[in-house]
């Protein structure tokens, strides 16, 4: 993964994460993402995802014409697959240690846009070890479920 740049860092708040995370994952779904899609994903009305989809087309993370669509560009993308699997690597694990649903989303929604990329990296060799041996992940789970003394 690149180094981020220092302008860039401002550029990336949790809100912008959100949107270029549901971008990306609805362009890998349906082919395309549109606004209508977006608000009822992120449950917000379709004025405020429009408002969202140009500062992105401003901030160089897409490219939007109004009727014809979204296209990540390059820069968005990647910063879309990132978080994409920053999410799928902290739910994986949050789902090792027992916990489930609603719960797993929430929390993996606020950890994510909080975990440097070294720390992603070091979770998701956890959790491959821990889908590798199943075994030990049992017995975690029932370390986690046991009674305190």
């Amino acid at each position: 993964m690149a180094p981020v740049q220092k302008e860039e860092l401002s550029e990336r708040t949790p809100r912008v994460e959100d949107y270029l995370e549901v971008i990306s994952g609805l362009i890998r779904e349906k082919g395309y993402a549109r606004p209508v899609d977006i608000s009822q994903r992120l449950e917000v009305t379709p004025s405020t995802v429009t408002s969202m989809i140009q500062r992105l087309d401003k901030l160089g993370f897409l490219v939007y014409e109004k009727y014809r669509g979204i296209v990540l560009t390059p820069k968005g993308d990647e910063l879309g697959k990132g978080i994409e699997r920053r999410h799928r690597v902290v739910s994986r694990l949050l789902e090792i240690l027992g916990l489930g649903g609603d719960i797993v989303y929430k929390d993996a929604e606020g950890i994510e846009h909080h975990v440097h990329p070294a720390t992603v990296d070091g979770i998701e060799k956890l959790v491959e070890f821990f889908d590798r041996n199943p075994a030990i992940v049992r017995s975690l789970q029932r370390f986690i479920q046991a009674p305190e003394d």
